[in-house]
């Protein structure tokens, strides 16, 4: 099987709650600090009221203005789903996702080898505003098996 597949879908809003940094790709890889806020937010998963699934998302924002290296820092957000806002654990903020079309890329095997993955979808859809990432099982992600899904706008 291919690391990736590829739909087109409609998605609707999506609701999140969690941690967010605002980053280079170079600094997130050194530091890892994407893999410590995905497992702070495991820790006080139970805080965060009217949860939906029990996956996690990464929602990389980039720049407007289409200029993106990996030294450029971007926004990263680390979350999970939820149905309503109605309750903030301390230190984590709200996030939105807008419906509409995407494509859902899905990559299958380790997290380590998802740089492959980002390459067929940078040579393939270009400059976009955002890549959203569904981590179905963050305690499966060095699995052969494993498997993320990324949405980008489509």
């Amino acid at each position: 099987m291919k690391s990736h597949e590829s739909e087109v879908m409609e998605k609707e809003e999506i609701k999140l709650v969690g941690f967010t940094i605002t980053e280079s790709l170079n600094h997130v890889l050194e530091s890892k600090i994407v893999e410590t806020l995905r497992r702070d937010l495991a820790k006080r998963i139970d805080e965060i009221k009217n949860r939906v699934g029990t996956g996690m998302y990464l929602n990389q924002i980039y720049p407007h203005d289409g200029e993106w290296t990996p030294d450029v820092p971007f926004e990263h957000v680390i979350a999970v789903e939820v149905s309503a806002f109605d309750h903030l654990p301390s230190g984590m903020i709200s996030h939105t996702i807008a419906a509409g079309r995407y494509i859902k890329i899905m990559h299958k095997g380790p997290e380590s080898q998802l740089g492959a993955t980002y390459e067929y979808i940078n040579s393939s859809f270009g400059i976009r505003p955002i890549d959203l990432e569904y981590w179905q099982d963050i305690n499966d992600l060095d699995s052969e098996e494993s498997r993320i899904d990324i949405y980008i706008p489509g």
